[in-house]
C-alpha cells in the first residue's frame, strides 16, 4: 500500500472533462460538534454502500520551528505504528481484511488522514481514529525506523529530483520570514536530530478534537453515525488551543531570483507572485488566469510557447490555495537550443497581456467552465468530496467549498485584468532557474 503523501507547492492536475457538465444537486452538509470541541461535518449519498472517513488536523509545516522542520510528516508516519490498544500494523490490517483501504497526506497548512470502507464498517473506521487521537503509541525502536522512512523519502522525492529541489528552493527563495520557508518533508538535518520526545511533545499539542474535523461521506445513517462518534470520541478529552503562528511575511519590495545547479540535461524555470490567503475575492480571478494562461493547448502560453515559437516543451500554472498568503506559479521547460532567458521574457510578455487588454468573452467562458467542471467532477467520489469538504474546513471555512462555483461563474474579464496588474508584478516576483551543471561557468 502507497500511503503517506507529501503535498507541497504543486502545479495544478486538472482532469479533462466535458466543458457541459452540468452542475450537481446542491449537497447538504450535517454540521454537528461535541462538548470537547470536535467538528463534524456529514454529506449523506446512498449511491454506492461505502463511505469515506476522514480526520483533518489543523497543523502542517507552517506550525514547525527551525530544528523540527518535517515533524507534522513525520507524525503522520508515526500515526500508524500502533495504540495502546492494537499493535504495530493492526489498523491496516483490519481496513484491508474489510475490503476497504486508507491514506493520509500533509501540506503546509494541515494533515489529514482518511479510511474508506464499506457500509457495515462505520463503527469499526470510527473506533480506529478515535483509538489513533487518543491512544497513540510511539515506541522508541520504531520512531527511529519510521524516521529512516521519511529521510529516505527527502532523498528520493526531493533531493533526487529536480523539480523537487525547485519546489523546495522556491518556497527558500519567496519567503523571508513566514514558514513556508521550509519544505514539509523538512530539512535533513533536523530529521536526523528529531527525537521521540520532539514527535510527543507535537502530538500532545495538536493532536487534540478541538484541533481537528471529522469529515463523513457515503452511505450511512446520520443519527447512527453522530451516536457512533459520540461514543468512540465524547470521552476524548479537550487540550489547550494550540499556539498561533504568528509570523506575518513582510511585504516584498523587489525581486528574488536564485539558481539551483544540478547535473541535469534540461534547464528549466520557475516564477512566482505572491497571491492572498484562502477566501480572498481576488483568488477566484486568479483561478481562472492560470486557466486562460496554462491549461490546455489552446491557453495562452501553451499556443505562444509551444505551438508558436517551439521555444518551450511545456509551460504550466497555477494558484494556490493556503490558510496564509500564497503563491501563483509558472513554471515551464525549454526546448533543446533555447533558453530560460527566453522562456522568462514570453511568459512575462502574457502577463503583460492579460494587464493591457480585458480576455475575450470566449476564453473568460472556457476557463470557467473548465474550472467548474473540475470542481463537481471530483463530487462523484466520497473521498474526492470529503478530501474538498475538510481542506477548505481546515484553511478557514468549509462554506467557501459551497461557494466555489458560484464565485468562479461571477467572474469578469475586467476583474482578471486587475488581478494581474495587482499581483504579476516583478517587485512581488521571484524566480527559481534550473542550470544543468556542465553549463555553469
Amino acid at each position: 500500500m502507497i500511503r503517506r503523501t507529501l503535498t507541497t507547492l504543486a502545479l495544478l492536475g486538472a482532469l479533462t472533462v466535458p466543458l457541459g457538465a452540468q452542475a450537481a444537486p446542491a449537497l447538504k452538509v450535517q454540521e454537528a460538534s461535541l462538548p470537547n470541541g470536535l467538528k463534524i461535518l456529514m454529506v449523506e449519498n446512498h449511491k454506492v454502500p461505502v463511505f469515506s472517513l476522514q480526520m483533518w488536523y489543523k497543523v502542517g509545516s507552517r506550525n514547525e520551528r527551525p530544528g523540527i522542520t518535517g515533524l507534522s510528516h513525520l507524525l503522520e508516519h508515526l500515526h500508524y505504528l500502533g495504540t495502546k490498544r492494537r499493535p504495530t500494523g493492526q489498523y491496516d490490517r483490519e481496513v484491508e481484511t474489510q475490503g476497504g483501504g486508507d491514506n493520509a497526506s500533509t501540506s503546509e497548512d494541515y494533515t489529514d488522514y482518511y479510511v474508506e470502507m464499506a457500509s457495515p464498517n462505520l463503527e469499526r473506521a470510527i473506533d480506529l481514529e478515535a483509538d489513533a487521537l487518543a491512544n497513540l503509541a510511539i515506541p522508541a525502536n520504531k520512531f527511529e525506523s519510521e524516521k529512516r522512512v521519511v529521510m529516505e523519502e527527502r532523498r528520493l522525492r526531493t533531493e533526487n529530483s529536480p523539480f523537487g529541489m525547485m519546489f523546495e528552493l522556491m518556497g527558500a527563495t519567496a519567503y523571508v520570514a513566514h514558514p513556508y520557508s521550509w519544505p514539509v518533508v523538512g530539512w535533513m538535518s533536523d530529521l536526523i536530530g528529531m527525537t521521540r520526545q520532539d514527535a510527543w511533545t507535537y502530538y500532545q499539542t495538536y493532536y487534540k478534537p478541538n484541533n481537528a474535523t471529522l469529515v463523513l461521506v457515503g452511505d450511512f445513517d446520520p443519527k447512527q453515525a453522530l451516536q457512533l462518534i459520540r461514543k468512540h470520541f465524547g470521552p476524548i478529552k479537550a487540550g489547550p488551543t494550540p499556539p498561533p503562528v504568528r509570523t506575518v511575511e513582510p511585504p516584498q519590495n523587489g525581486e528574488h531570483r536564485t539558481e539551483l545547479i544540478k547535473e541535469v540535461e534540461t534547464p528549466a524555470v520557475m516564477a512566482a507572485f505572491k497571491i492572498p490567503a484562502v477566501g480572498h475575492p481576488d483568488l477566484y480571478a486568479l483561478m481562472v488566469a492560470a486557466n486562460v494562461l496554462a491549461r490546455g493547448e489552446s491557453s495562452r502560453l501553451y499556443r505562444k510557447l509551444v505551438d508558436q515559437t517551439q521555444i518551450a516543451q511545456s509551460v504550466e500554472a497555477s494558484a494556490n490555495e493556503q490558510r496564509d498568503p500564497g503563491l501563483f506559479i509558472l513554471a515551464a521547460l525549454p526546448t533543446p537550443g533555447h533558453t530560460t532567458q527566453e522562456l522568462e521574457t514570453a511568459m512575462y510578455q502574457e502577463l503583460d497581456r492579460l494587464k493591457t487588454e480585458p480576455v475575450s468573452e470566449q476564453e473568460l467562458s472556457k476557463a470557467k467552465k473548465q474550472i467548474e467542471s473540475d470542481f463537481l467532477m471530483g463530487q462523484q467520489r466520497a473521498s474526492t468530496l470529503g478530501f474538498q469538504l475538510g481542506m477548505y474546513e481546515t484553511l478557514k471555512d468549509y462554506h467557501l467549498f459551497l461557494n466555489h462555483v458560484p464565485q468562479i461563474r461571477h467572474v469578469t474579464a475586467e476583474e482578471v485584468q486587475r488581478v494581474a496588474k495587482t499581483y504579476f508584478l516583478k517587485a512581488n516576483r521571484s524566480v527559481v532557474t534550473l542550470v544543468p551543471k556542465e553549463a555553469h561557468p
